[in-house]
Protein backbone atom coordinates (compact mmCIF):
# COMPACT_ATOMS: atom_id res chain seq x y z
CA UNK A 1 0.00 0.00 0.00
CA UNK A 2 2.87 2.28 0.76
CA UNK A 3 4.38 1.64 -2.63
CA UNK A 4 1.01 2.39 -4.25
CA UNK A 5 0.89 5.76 -2.56
CA UNK A 6 4.45 6.49 -3.71
CA UNK A 7 3.63 5.61 -7.29
CA UNK A 8 0.45 7.59 -7.25
CA UNK A 9 2.12 10.61 -5.68
CA UNK A 10 4.98 10.55 -8.16
CA UNK A 11 2.68 10.49 -11.21
CA UNK A 12 0.01 12.86 -9.97
CA UNK A 13 2.41 15.43 -8.53
CA UNK A 14 1.99 14.74 -4.82
CA UNK A 15 4.62 15.81 -2.31
CA UNK A 16 7.67 13.61 -1.77
CA UNK A 17 6.96 13.38 1.94
CA UNK A 18 5.66 9.85 1.67
CA UNK A 19 8.65 8.78 -0.37
CA UNK A 20 11.12 10.36 2.01
CA UNK A 21 10.07 7.97 4.74
CA UNK A 22 11.69 4.96 3.02
CA UNK A 23 15.13 3.67 4.02
CA UNK A 24 17.91 4.36 1.56
CA UNK A 25 18.72 0.66 1.25
CA UNK A 26 15.33 -0.17 -0.23
CA UNK A 27 15.72 1.59 -3.60
CA UNK A 28 15.53 -1.57 -5.69
CA UNK A 29 12.55 -2.85 -3.76
CA UNK A 30 10.98 0.57 -4.03
CA UNK A 31 11.36 0.62 -7.83
CA UNK A 32 9.80 -2.84 -8.09
CA UNK A 33 6.90 -1.87 -5.91
CA UNK A 34 6.43 1.32 -7.91
CA UNK A 35 6.31 -0.65 -11.13
CA UNK A 36 3.51 -2.88 -9.90
CA UNK A 37 1.74 0.02 -8.25
CA UNK A 38 1.77 2.01 -11.51
CA UNK A 39 0.22 -0.89 -13.40
CA UNK A 40 -2.38 -1.27 -10.66
CA UNK A 41 -3.16 2.45 -10.75
CA UNK A 42 -3.46 2.47 -14.55
CA UNK A 43 -5.79 -0.53 -14.60
CA UNK A 44 -7.76 1.08 -11.78
CA UNK A 45 -8.36 4.26 -13.80
CA UNK A 46 -9.20 2.22 -16.88
CA UNK A 47 -11.81 0.15 -15.08
CA UNK A 48 -13.24 3.20 -13.36
CA UNK A 49 -13.68 5.05 -16.64
CA UNK A 50 -15.13 2.30 -18.80
CA UNK A 51 -16.51 -0.30 -16.44
CA UNK A 52 -20.16 -1.34 -16.57
CA UNK A 53 -21.22 0.45 -13.39
CA UNK A 54 -23.64 3.38 -13.26
CA UNK A 55 -22.44 6.94 -12.71
CA UNK A 56 -22.22 8.25 -9.14
CA UNK A 57 -20.96 11.24 -7.29
CA UNK A 58 -17.20 11.56 -6.72
CA UNK A 59 -15.65 11.18 -3.30
CA UNK A 60 -15.74 14.78 -2.14
CA UNK A 61 -17.48 16.67 0.67
CA UNK A 62 -19.00 18.94 -2.01
CA UNK A 63 -20.26 16.61 -4.75
CA UNK A 64 -21.90 19.42 -6.74
CA UNK A 65 -18.91 21.74 -6.74
CA UNK A 66 -17.67 22.24 -10.33
CA UNK A 67 -14.06 21.67 -11.32
CA UNK A 68 -11.68 24.59 -10.98
CA UNK A 69 -10.91 25.61 -14.56
CA UNK A 70 -10.13 29.26 -13.88
CA UNK A 71 -6.58 29.00 -15.22
CA UNK A 72 -4.30 26.57 -17.12
CA UNK A 73 -2.74 25.49 -13.82
CA UNK A 74 -6.17 24.87 -12.25
CA UNK A 75 -7.33 22.83 -15.24
CA UNK A 76 -4.21 20.69 -15.34
CA UNK A 77 -4.38 20.20 -11.58
CA UNK A 78 -8.11 19.32 -11.80
CA UNK A 79 -7.33 16.65 -14.38
CA UNK A 80 -4.63 15.21 -12.12
CA UNK A 81 -6.77 15.41 -8.95
CA UNK A 82 -9.78 13.74 -10.61
CA UNK A 83 -7.59 10.89 -11.79
CA UNK A 84 -6.05 10.57 -8.31
CA UNK A 85 -9.51 10.44 -6.70
CA UNK A 86 -10.56 7.76 -9.17
CA UNK A 87 -7.54 5.62 -8.29
CA UNK A 88 -7.97 6.13 -4.53
CA UNK A 89 -11.68 5.30 -4.64
CA UNK A 90 -11.04 2.14 -6.65
CA UNK A 91 -8.36 0.99 -4.21
CA UNK A 92 -10.96 1.35 -1.47
CA UNK A 93 -13.38 -0.79 -3.49
CA UNK A 94 -15.81 2.06 -4.24
CA UNK A 95 -16.16 1.67 -8.00
CA UNK A 96 -19.07 4.06 -8.37
CA UNK A 97 -17.17 7.00 -6.91
CA UNK A 98 -14.13 5.98 -8.93
CA UNK A 99 -16.02 6.14 -12.18
CA UNK A 100 -17.67 9.44 -11.29
CA UNK A 101 -14.26 10.99 -10.58
CA UNK A 102 -12.92 9.66 -13.85
CA UNK A 103 -15.78 11.27 -15.70
CA UNK A 104 -15.11 14.57 -13.96
CA UNK A 105 -11.70 14.44 -15.59
CA UNK A 106 -13.50 14.55 -18.95
CA UNK A 107 -14.86 17.96 -17.98
CA UNK A 108 -11.37 19.34 -18.59
CA UNK A 109 -11.90 18.82 -22.34
CA UNK A 110 -13.62 21.38 -24.57
CA UNK A 111 -16.16 19.23 -26.47
CA UNK A 112 -18.63 22.01 -27.32
CA UNK A 113 -17.86 21.82 -31.05
CA UNK A 114 -18.59 18.09 -31.13
CA UNK A 115 -22.00 16.54 -31.66
CA UNK A 116 -23.79 15.95 -28.35
CA UNK A 117 -24.28 12.26 -29.03
CA UNK A 118 -20.58 11.85 -29.83
CA UNK A 119 -19.23 13.63 -26.75
CA UNK A 120 -19.44 10.54 -24.55
CA UNK A 121 -17.37 8.31 -26.83
CA UNK A 122 -15.09 11.09 -28.03
CA UNK A 123 -14.50 12.33 -24.48
CA UNK A 124 -13.51 8.90 -23.21
CA UNK A 125 -11.26 8.26 -26.18
CA UNK A 126 -9.64 11.70 -25.99
CA UNK A 127 -9.07 11.46 -22.25
CA UNK A 128 -7.31 8.11 -22.65
CA UNK A 129 -5.17 9.48 -25.47
CA UNK A 130 -4.33 12.54 -23.38
CA UNK A 131 -3.29 10.47 -20.37
CA UNK A 132 -1.16 8.23 -22.58
CA UNK A 133 0.62 11.24 -24.06
CA UNK A 134 1.10 12.99 -20.72
CA UNK A 135 2.59 9.81 -19.26
CA UNK A 136 5.31 9.84 -21.91
CA UNK A 137 6.40 13.50 -21.85
CA UNK A 138 8.14 15.71 -19.33
CA UNK A 139 5.59 18.02 -17.72
CA UNK A 140 6.88 21.38 -16.52
CA UNK A 141 6.88 22.15 -12.78
CA UNK A 142 3.39 23.09 -11.68
CA UNK A 143 4.55 26.47 -10.32
CA UNK A 144 5.60 27.49 -13.84
CA UNK A 145 2.09 26.96 -15.24
CA UNK A 146 0.02 30.21 -15.29
CA UNK A 147 -2.44 30.48 -12.43
CA UNK A 148 -5.47 32.72 -11.95
CA UNK A 149 -3.40 35.76 -10.96
CA UNK A 150 -1.19 35.39 -14.02
CA UNK A 151 -4.29 35.15 -16.21
CA UNK A 152 -5.69 38.38 -14.80
CA UNK A 153 -2.42 40.31 -14.88
CA UNK A 154 -1.14 39.19 -18.27
CA UNK A 155 -4.56 38.67 -19.92
CA UNK A 156 -3.61 35.12 -20.85
CA UNK A 157 -6.06 33.43 -23.25
CA UNK A 158 -4.22 30.14 -23.71
CA UNK A 159 -1.16 28.19 -22.59
CA UNK A 160 0.72 25.42 -24.38
CA UNK A 161 2.76 22.70 -22.71
CA UNK A 162 6.37 23.36 -23.72
CA UNK A 163 7.67 21.45 -26.73
CA UNK A 164 4.15 20.10 -27.54
CA UNK A 165 1.03 21.32 -29.44
CA UNK A 166 -1.11 20.49 -26.38
CA UNK A 167 -2.92 23.71 -25.51
CA UNK A 168 -5.21 24.76 -22.71
CA UNK A 169 -7.35 27.69 -23.85
CA UNK A 170 -10.37 29.65 -22.70
CA UNK A 171 -13.68 28.42 -24.14
CA UNK A 172 -16.14 30.70 -25.92
CA UNK A 173 -19.21 28.50 -26.51
CA UNK A 174 -21.93 26.94 -24.35
CA UNK A 175 -20.94 25.57 -20.97
CA UNK A 176 -17.26 25.96 -21.90
CA UNK A 177 -17.53 29.73 -22.09
CA UNK A 178 -14.99 31.38 -19.77
CA UNK A 179 -13.31 28.10 -18.72
CA UNK A 180 -9.75 27.03 -19.43
CA UNK A 181 -10.00 23.64 -21.13
CA UNK A 182 -7.95 21.47 -23.45
CA UNK A 183 -8.83 23.06 -26.79
CA UNK A 184 -10.79 21.36 -29.62
CA UNK A 185 -7.68 21.60 -31.82
CA UNK A 186 -5.72 19.67 -29.21
CA UNK A 187 -8.46 17.03 -29.00
CA UNK A 188 -8.37 16.55 -32.78
CA UNK A 189 -4.56 16.15 -32.64
CA UNK A 190 -4.53 13.59 -29.81
CA UNK A 191 -4.80 10.45 -32.04
CA UNK A 192 -1.78 11.58 -34.06
CA UNK A 193 0.11 12.59 -30.93
CA UNK A 194 -0.57 9.17 -29.46
CA UNK A 195 0.75 7.43 -32.57
CA UNK A 196 3.90 9.53 -32.32
CA UNK A 197 4.71 8.72 -28.67
CA UNK A 198 3.10 5.30 -28.20
CA UNK A 199 6.44 3.50 -28.56
CA UNK A 200 8.20 5.77 -26.06
CA UNK A 201 8.68 4.51 -22.49
CA UNK A 202 6.72 5.87 -19.60
CA UNK A 203 8.43 8.40 -17.41
CA UNK A 204 9.45 7.70 -13.80
CA UNK A 205 11.39 4.58 -14.94
CA UNK A 206 8.27 2.41 -15.41
CA UNK A 207 7.60 -0.27 -18.00
CA UNK A 208 5.34 0.48 -20.91
CA UNK A 209 1.63 -0.19 -20.36
CA UNK A 210 -0.66 1.03 -23.19
CA UNK A 211 -4.04 1.95 -21.69
CA UNK A 212 -5.80 2.48 -25.01
CA UNK A 213 -4.57 -0.78 -26.51
CA UNK A 214 -5.46 -2.65 -23.34
CA UNK A 215 -8.91 -1.10 -23.39
CA UNK A 216 -9.74 -2.19 -26.93
CA UNK A 217 -8.49 -5.71 -26.28
CA UNK A 218 -11.66 -6.65 -24.36
CA UNK A 219 -15.27 -5.63 -24.37
CA UNK A 220 -16.25 -4.73 -20.87
CA UNK A 221 -19.35 -6.52 -19.63
CA UNK A 222 -20.25 -8.24 -22.90
CA UNK A 223 -16.88 -9.61 -24.02
CA UNK A 224 -14.69 -10.04 -20.96
CA UNK A 225 -11.00 -10.88 -21.12
CA UNK A 226 -11.80 -14.49 -20.29
CA UNK A 227 -14.26 -14.84 -23.16
CA UNK A 228 -11.89 -13.21 -25.66
CA UNK A 229 -9.05 -15.44 -24.52
CA UNK A 230 -11.15 -18.48 -25.45
CA UNK A 231 -11.81 -17.19 -28.99
CA UNK A 232 -9.47 -17.93 -31.91
CA UNK A 233 -6.83 -15.32 -32.59
CA UNK A 234 -8.45 -14.05 -35.79
CA UNK A 235 -11.31 -12.63 -33.71
CA UNK A 236 -8.85 -10.02 -32.44
CA UNK A 237 -7.85 -8.93 -35.95
CA UNK A 238 -8.89 -5.45 -37.14
CA UNK A 239 -11.52 -5.07 -39.89
CA UNK A 240 -12.63 -1.59 -40.98
CA UNK A 241 -11.45 0.07 -37.77
CA UNK A 242 -12.80 -2.47 -35.26
CA UNK A 243 -11.78 -5.88 -34.05
CA UNK A 244 -13.76 -8.81 -35.38
CA UNK A 245 -15.26 -9.61 -31.97
CA UNK A 246 -16.62 -6.05 -31.82
CA UNK A 247 -18.38 -6.52 -35.16
CA UNK A 248 -19.72 -9.87 -33.95
CA UNK A 249 -20.97 -8.32 -30.73
CA UNK A 250 -22.68 -5.52 -32.63
CA UNK A 251 -24.37 -8.02 -34.97
CA UNK A 252 -25.46 -10.14 -32.01
CA UNK A 253 -27.03 -7.15 -30.27
CA UNK A 254 -28.95 -6.08 -33.38
CA UNK A 255 -30.17 -9.64 -33.96
CA UNK A 256 -31.17 -10.08 -30.32
CA UNK A 257 -33.05 -6.77 -30.23
CA UNK A 258 -34.90 -7.64 -33.46
CA UNK A 259 -35.87 -11.13 -32.25
CA UNK A 260 -37.08 -9.85 -28.86
CA UNK A 261 -39.11 -7.08 -30.49
CA UNK A 262 -40.82 -9.35 -33.04
CA UNK A 263 -41.42 -12.13 -30.51
CA UNK A 264 -42.83 -9.67 -28.01
CA UNK A 265 -45.07 -8.13 -30.65
CA UNK A 266 -46.47 -11.49 -31.76
CA UNK A 267 -46.88 -13.25 -28.42
CA UNK A 268 -47.95 -10.26 -26.35
CA UNK A 269 -50.63 -9.32 -28.88
CA UNK A 270 -51.76 -12.92 -28.96
CA UNK A 271 -52.12 -12.97 -25.18
CA UNK A 272 -53.93 -9.62 -25.16
CA UNK A 273 -56.27 -10.95 -27.84
CA UNK A 274 -57.26 -13.80 -25.56
CA UNK A 275 -58.03 -11.33 -22.76
CA UNK A 276 -60.10 -9.26 -25.17
CA UNK A 277 -62.19 -12.27 -26.18
CA UNK A 278 -62.88 -13.02 -22.53
CA UNK A 279 -63.33 -9.55 -21.03
CA UNK A 280 -63.83 -7.27 -24.11
CA UNK A 281 -61.19 -4.77 -22.96
CA UNK A 282 -59.78 -4.03 -26.43
CA UNK A 283 -56.25 -4.41 -25.03
CA UNK A 284 -54.84 -5.77 -28.28
CA UNK A 285 -55.33 -2.41 -29.96
CA UNK A 286 -54.81 -0.05 -27.03
CA UNK A 287 -51.77 -1.79 -25.47
CA UNK A 288 -50.48 -4.09 -28.20
CA UNK A 289 -50.12 -1.18 -30.59
CA UNK A 290 -47.56 0.41 -28.27
CA UNK A 291 -45.09 -2.51 -28.31
CA UNK A 292 -43.19 -1.47 -31.44
CA UNK A 293 -42.73 2.23 -30.54
CA UNK A 294 -41.62 1.30 -27.02
CA UNK A 295 -39.10 -1.16 -28.49
CA UNK A 296 -37.80 1.58 -30.81
CA UNK A 297 -37.09 3.69 -27.73
CA UNK A 298 -35.68 1.05 -25.39
CA UNK A 299 -33.32 -0.86 -27.67
CA UNK A 300 -31.60 2.17 -29.27
CA UNK A 301 -31.15 3.66 -25.79
CA UNK A 302 -29.51 0.45 -24.61
CA UNK A 303 -27.57 0.29 -27.87
CA UNK A 304 -25.87 3.62 -27.18
CA UNK A 305 -24.63 2.20 -23.88
CA UNK A 306 -23.56 -1.08 -25.52
CA UNK A 307 -21.45 0.75 -28.12
CA UNK A 308 -19.28 2.47 -25.51
CA UNK A 309 -19.38 0.36 -22.37
CA UNK A 310 -20.37 -3.04 -23.69
CA UNK A 311 -18.17 -3.28 -26.77
CA UNK A 312 -15.71 -0.41 -26.19
CA UNK A 313 -16.34 1.04 -29.67
CA UNK A 314 -14.48 4.32 -29.24
CA UNK A 315 -13.52 4.82 -32.88
CA UNK A 316 -15.55 7.93 -33.67
CA UNK A 317 -15.64 7.15 -37.38
CA UNK A 318 -17.49 3.91 -36.55
CA UNK A 319 -19.42 5.23 -33.57
CA UNK A 320 -20.78 8.26 -35.47
CA UNK A 321 -22.98 6.44 -38.07
CA UNK A 322 -24.01 3.77 -35.56
CA UNK A 323 -25.09 6.43 -33.04
CA UNK A 324 -26.91 8.37 -35.78
CA UNK A 325 -29.00 5.32 -36.71
CA UNK A 326 -29.78 4.52 -33.08
CA UNK A 327 -30.75 8.10 -32.22
CA UNK A 328 -32.90 8.32 -35.36
CA UNK A 329 -34.74 5.13 -34.37
CA UNK A 330 -35.13 6.48 -30.84
CA UNK A 331 -36.79 9.67 -32.07
CA UNK A 332 -39.01 7.78 -34.51
CA UNK A 333 -40.14 5.58 -31.64
CA UNK A 334 -40.76 8.61 -29.41
CA UNK A 335 -42.86 10.38 -32.05
CA UNK A 336 -44.75 7.17 -32.81
CA UNK A 337 -45.42 6.49 -29.13
CA UNK A 338 -46.58 10.04 -28.39
CA UNK A 339 -48.90 10.03 -31.41
CA UNK A 340 -50.36 6.64 -30.44
CA UNK A 341 -50.92 7.68 -26.83
CA UNK A 342 -52.57 10.98 -27.77
CA UNK A 343 -54.78 9.20 -30.31
CA UNK A 344 -55.94 6.79 -27.61
CA UNK A 345 -56.46 9.66 -25.16
CA UNK A 346 -58.72 11.40 -27.67
CA UNK A 347 -60.78 8.21 -27.98
CA UNK A 348 -61.02 8.00 -24.18
CA UNK A 349 -62.17 11.61 -23.93
CA UNK A 350 -64.78 11.06 -26.64
CA UNK A 351 -65.98 7.90 -24.93
CA UNK A 352 -66.23 9.50 -21.49
CA UNK A 353 -68.03 12.52 -22.93
CA UNK A 354 -70.53 10.32 -24.81
CA UNK A 355 -70.02 12.34 -27.98
CA UNK A 356 -71.68 11.13 -31.18
CA UNK A 357 -69.34 9.37 -33.56
CA UNK A 358 -68.39 11.65 -36.43
CA UNK A 359 -69.93 14.66 -34.68
CA UNK A 360 -68.56 18.18 -34.54
CA UNK A 361 -67.36 17.83 -30.95
CA UNK A 362 -65.64 14.57 -31.84
CA UNK A 363 -63.83 16.17 -34.76
CA UNK A 364 -62.84 19.16 -32.62
CA UNK A 365 -61.35 16.89 -29.93
CA UNK A 366 -59.44 14.84 -32.48
CA UNK A 367 -58.21 17.99 -34.22
CA UNK A 368 -56.92 19.36 -30.90
CA UNK A 369 -54.99 16.19 -30.11
CA UNK A 370 -53.57 16.07 -33.63
CA UNK A 371 -52.36 19.66 -33.36
CA UNK A 372 -50.64 18.79 -30.07
CA UNK A 373 -49.05 15.78 -31.79
CA UNK A 374 -47.76 17.94 -34.63
CA UNK A 375 -46.27 20.47 -32.20
CA UNK A 376 -44.50 17.75 -30.21
CA UNK A 377 -43.25 16.18 -33.45
CA UNK A 378 -41.80 19.52 -34.58
CA UNK A 379 -40.10 20.04 -31.20
CA UNK A 380 -38.60 16.54 -31.28
CA UNK A 381 -37.41 17.05 -34.86
CA UNK A 382 -35.62 20.27 -33.87
CA UNK A 383 -34.13 18.56 -30.81
CA UNK A 384 -32.95 15.68 -33.01
CA UNK A 385 -31.21 18.13 -35.29
CA UNK A 386 -29.58 19.82 -32.30
CA UNK A 387 -28.26 16.49 -31.03
CA UNK A 388 -26.70 15.90 -34.42
CA UNK A 389 -25.07 19.32 -34.39
CA UNK A 390 -27.44 20.98 -36.82
CA UNK A 391 -28.14 24.71 -36.29
CA UNK A 392 -31.55 24.75 -34.67
CA UNK A 393 -32.34 28.36 -35.59
CA UNK A 394 -31.59 27.64 -39.23
CA UNK A 395 -33.79 24.57 -38.97
CA UNK A 396 -36.68 26.65 -37.63
CA UNK A 397 -36.19 29.18 -40.42
CA UNK A 398 -35.99 26.38 -42.93
CA UNK A 399 -39.16 24.84 -41.56
CA UNK A 400 -40.89 28.21 -41.92
CA UNK A 401 -39.79 28.55 -45.54
CA UNK A 402 -40.69 24.93 -46.22
CA UNK A 403 -44.06 25.48 -44.60
CA UNK A 404 -44.68 28.48 -46.85
CA UNK A 405 -43.72 26.45 -49.91
CA UNK A 406 -45.99 23.60 -48.85
CA UNK A 407 -48.81 26.06 -48.16
CA UNK A 408 -48.47 27.54 -51.65
CA UNK A 409 -48.26 24.13 -53.30
CA UNK A 410 -51.15 22.70 -51.30
CA UNK A 411 -53.33 25.78 -50.95
CA UNK A 412 -56.45 23.77 -51.83
CA UNK A 413 -55.75 21.30 -49.04
CA UNK A 414 -54.94 24.18 -46.69
CA UNK A 415 -58.16 25.99 -47.58
CA UNK A 416 -60.08 22.78 -46.90
CA UNK A 417 -58.41 22.52 -43.50
CA UNK A 418 -59.28 26.14 -42.69
CA UNK A 419 -62.82 25.45 -43.86
CA UNK A 420 -62.94 22.46 -41.52
CA UNK A 421 -61.88 24.62 -38.58
CA UNK A 422 -64.51 27.23 -39.49
CA UNK A 423 -67.25 24.60 -39.71
CA UNK A 424 -66.20 23.00 -36.42
CA UNK A 425 -66.21 26.29 -34.52
CA UNK A 426 -69.26 27.80 -36.24
CA UNK A 427 -71.23 24.53 -36.27
CA UNK A 428 -73.89 25.46 -38.86
CA UNK A 429 -74.91 21.79 -38.91
CA UNK A 430 -74.07 18.47 -37.33
CA UNK A 431 -74.17 14.85 -38.49
CA UNK A 432 -77.76 13.77 -38.93
CA UNK A 433 -79.02 17.21 -40.04
CA UNK A 434 -80.77 17.61 -43.37
CA UNK A 435 -79.13 20.49 -45.23
CA UNK A 436 -79.25 22.21 -48.59
CA UNK A 437 -75.87 23.40 -49.89
CA UNK A 438 -76.21 26.47 -52.06
CA UNK A 439 -78.98 25.99 -54.59
CA UNK A 440 -78.22 22.40 -55.39
CA UNK A 441 -77.13 19.44 -53.29
CA UNK A 442 -79.28 18.47 -50.34
CA UNK A 443 -79.30 15.51 -48.03
CA UNK A 444 -78.48 14.23 -44.56
CA UNK A 445 -75.03 14.98 -43.17
CA UNK A 446 -73.22 11.70 -42.43
CA UNK A 447 -69.74 12.97 -41.49
CA UNK A 448 -67.67 16.13 -41.23
CA UNK A 449 -64.10 15.17 -42.13
CA UNK A 450 -60.88 17.20 -42.20
CA UNK A 451 -61.10 17.61 -45.98
CA UNK A 452 -64.77 17.33 -46.91
CA UNK A 453 -68.32 17.03 -45.64
CA UNK A 454 -70.30 13.96 -46.70
CA UNK A 455 -74.06 14.06 -47.22
CA UNK A 456 -76.46 11.29 -48.25
CA UNK A 457 -79.19 12.38 -50.63
CA UNK A 458 -82.72 11.01 -50.63
CA UNK A 459 -81.68 8.97 -53.65
CA UNK A 460 -79.20 7.11 -51.43
CA UNK A 461 -76.17 8.73 -53.09
CA UNK A 462 -73.21 9.82 -50.95
CA UNK A 463 -71.82 13.21 -51.95
CA UNK A 464 -68.48 14.56 -50.71
CA UNK A 465 -68.26 18.36 -50.78
CA UNK A 466 -64.92 20.11 -50.01
CA UNK A 467 -65.09 22.01 -46.76
CA UNK A 468 -63.69 25.14 -48.42
CA UNK A 469 -66.81 25.13 -50.63
CA UNK A 470 -69.15 24.41 -47.74
CA UNK A 471 -67.63 27.20 -45.62
CA UNK A 472 -68.20 29.81 -48.36
CA UNK A 473 -71.69 28.81 -49.51
CA UNK A 474 -75.18 29.38 -48.23
CA UNK A 475 -76.24 26.49 -46.01
CA UNK A 476 -79.92 25.82 -45.31
CA UNK A 477 -80.23 23.58 -42.27
CA UNK A 478 -83.74 22.21 -42.39
CA UNK A 479 -83.21 20.24 -39.17
CA UNK A 480 -82.37 23.22 -36.98
CA UNK A 481 -83.35 24.46 -34.51
CA UNK A 482 -85.91 21.59 -34.47
CA UNK A 483 -86.23 18.58 -36.72
CA UNK A 484 -89.93 19.13 -37.63
CA UNK A 485 -90.43 21.11 -40.82
CA UNK A 486 -93.48 22.73 -42.38
CA UNK A 487 -94.75 22.03 -45.87
CA UNK A 488 -97.18 23.97 -48.09
CA UNK A 489 -99.85 22.13 -50.10
CA UNK A 490 -101.72 24.42 -52.56
CA UNK A 491 -105.37 23.40 -53.14
CA UNK A 492 -107.98 24.91 -55.49
CA UNK A 493 -111.82 24.51 -55.18
CA UNK A 494 -114.43 25.54 -57.73
CA UNK A 495 -116.43 28.67 -57.23
CA UNK A 496 -119.56 27.83 -55.34
CA UNK A 497 -117.80 25.47 -52.92
CA UNK A 498 -118.31 26.06 -49.20
CA UNK A 499 -114.94 27.22 -47.72
CA UNK A 500 -115.80 25.57 -44.37
CA UNK A 501 -116.44 22.28 -46.13
CA UNK A 502 -113.09 22.54 -47.91
CA UNK A 503 -111.29 23.34 -44.65
CA UNK A 504 -112.93 20.40 -42.84
CA UNK A 505 -111.91 18.04 -45.65
CA UNK A 506 -108.31 19.18 -45.50
CA UNK A 507 -108.13 18.81 -41.68
CA UNK A 508 -109.59 15.31 -41.98
CA UNK A 509 -106.85 14.38 -44.43
CA UNK A 510 -104.16 15.69 -42.05
CA UNK A 511 -105.53 13.67 -39.12
CA UNK A 512 -105.34 10.50 -41.19
CA UNK A 513 -101.71 11.09 -42.32
CA UNK A 514 -98.91 9.33 -40.45
CA UNK A 515 -96.38 12.01 -41.41
CA UNK A 516 -98.25 15.09 -40.17
CA UNK A 517 -97.73 16.14 -36.54
CA UNK A 518 -100.50 17.20 -34.20
CA UNK A 519 -98.23 19.65 -32.39
CA UNK A 520 -97.80 22.05 -34.10
CA UNK A 521 -101.29 21.56 -35.50
CA UNK A 522 -102.05 21.98 -39.22
CA UNK A 523 -103.80 25.14 -40.46
CA UNK A 524 -105.68 26.13 -43.63
CA UNK A 525 -105.58 29.55 -45.24
CA UNK A 526 -107.65 31.02 -48.02
CA UNK A 527 -104.99 32.82 -49.97
CA UNK A 528 -106.99 34.32 -52.87
CA UNK A 529 -109.43 34.01 -55.76
CA UNK A 530 -108.06 32.72 -58.98
CA UNK A 531 -109.45 32.85 -62.51
CA UNK A 532 -111.30 29.60 -62.08
CA UNK A 533 -110.92 28.54 -58.44
CA UNK A 534 -110.83 29.58 -54.84
CA UNK A 535 -107.23 29.02 -53.74
CA UNK A 536 -106.38 27.49 -50.35
CA UNK A 537 -103.03 26.62 -48.72
CA UNK A 538 -102.68 23.65 -46.38
CA UNK A 539 -99.86 24.32 -43.85
CA UNK A 540 -98.78 21.28 -41.84
CA UNK A 541 -95.67 19.98 -40.07
CA UNK A 542 -93.85 16.73 -40.73
CA UNK A 543 -91.47 14.95 -38.33
CA UNK A 544 -88.29 15.19 -40.43
CA UNK A 545 -87.22 17.05 -43.58
CA UNK A 546 -86.56 13.75 -45.33
CA UNK A 547 -90.30 12.99 -45.08
CA UNK A 548 -91.34 16.01 -47.14
CA UNK A 549 -91.59 14.17 -50.42
CA UNK A 550 -93.50 11.20 -49.01
CA UNK A 551 -95.81 13.49 -47.02
CA UNK A 552 -96.69 15.60 -50.08
CA UNK A 553 -97.47 12.50 -52.12
CA UNK A 554 -99.69 11.03 -49.43
CA UNK A 555 -101.55 14.31 -48.75
CA UNK A 556 -102.22 15.05 -52.42
CA UNK A 557 -103.66 11.57 -52.97
CA UNK A 558 -105.78 11.77 -49.84
CA UNK A 559 -107.10 15.28 -50.74
CA UNK A 560 -108.16 14.06 -54.19
CA UNK A 561 -110.08 11.13 -52.68
CA UNK A 562 -111.65 13.20 -49.90
CA UNK A 563 -112.82 15.91 -52.32
CA UNK A 564 -114.35 13.23 -54.49
CA UNK A 565 -116.33 11.76 -51.60
CA UNK A 566 -117.57 15.19 -50.53
CA UNK A 567 -118.38 16.36 -54.06
CA UNK A 568 -115.96 19.24 -53.98
CA UNK A 569 -114.89 20.10 -57.47
CA UNK A 570 -111.24 20.90 -58.27
CA UNK A 571 -111.66 23.00 -61.48
CA UNK A 572 -109.19 23.27 -64.29
CA UNK A 573 -108.46 26.63 -65.92
CA UNK A 574 -111.21 27.85 -68.35
CA UNK A 575 -111.18 30.65 -70.94
CA UNK A 576 -114.19 32.26 -72.79
CA UNK A 577 -113.24 33.25 -76.37
CA UNK A 578 -115.40 35.93 -78.05
CA UNK A 579 -115.10 36.41 -81.85
CA UNK A 580 -115.95 39.95 -82.96
CA UNK A 581 -117.12 40.52 -86.55
CA UNK A 582 -115.00 42.88 -88.71
CA UNK A 583 -118.21 44.45 -90.18
CA UNK A 584 -119.02 46.06 -86.91
CA UNK A 585 -118.56 49.78 -87.51
CA UNK A 586 -117.16 50.13 -84.00
CA UNK A 587 -114.19 48.08 -85.11
CA UNK A 588 -113.48 50.08 -88.27
CA UNK A 589 -110.07 51.54 -88.36
CA UNK A 590 -109.44 55.09 -89.36
CA UNK A 591 -106.91 54.33 -92.00
CA UNK A 592 -106.74 57.80 -93.21
CA UNK A 593 -104.43 58.79 -90.40
CA UNK A 594 -102.07 56.11 -91.57
CA UNK A 595 -101.86 57.36 -95.19
CA UNK A 596 -98.80 59.41 -96.00
CA UNK A 597 -99.36 63.04 -96.79
CA UNK A 598 -99.05 64.25 -100.34
CA UNK A 599 -95.94 66.14 -101.22
CA UNK A 600 -96.30 69.86 -101.42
Amino acid sequence: MRASLISTSRFFGCNDSVRSGLPNGEDNEERGLRKHAWMLTTVTILLCVLGGMSFAEPVTPYPLEPLDTSSPRATLQSLIDSSREAAAAYLKGDRKDARASARRAMECLDLEQELPDLREALGLESMLYLLEVLHRIDLPPMETVPDKEDVQERKIKSWTIPHTPITIGIGTEGVSNGKFLFTPETIRLLPELYKTVKDLPYKWGMERFDIYRDLTSHGGLIFSRRIISLLPDFFSAFFFGLRLWQWVGLALYVSLATVITLAGYVYVRRGLGRLDRRYEWNLRHNVGGLILPVALIVFPKIGLWVLIYGLHILNVEIYRPAAFVLVLLLYIGAIWLIGAILNRLSSVVISLGHFARGGMDTQLIRLGFQIVTLIITAVLAIDFGARLGMPTYSMVTGLGISGLAVALAGREALSNLIGTVMIIFDQPFKPGDFIVVGEGDQGTVTEVGFRSTRIRTRDGILISIPNSTVANMKIVNMSAPVTVTRIHVPVGAAYGSDPREVEDALLTVCKQSEYVTTDPAPSIRLIGFGDSSINFSLLCWVHHPEMRGRALDQLNRAIHEEFGRRGIVMPFPQRDVHIVSSQDPRNDLDTRSLKPSSPA
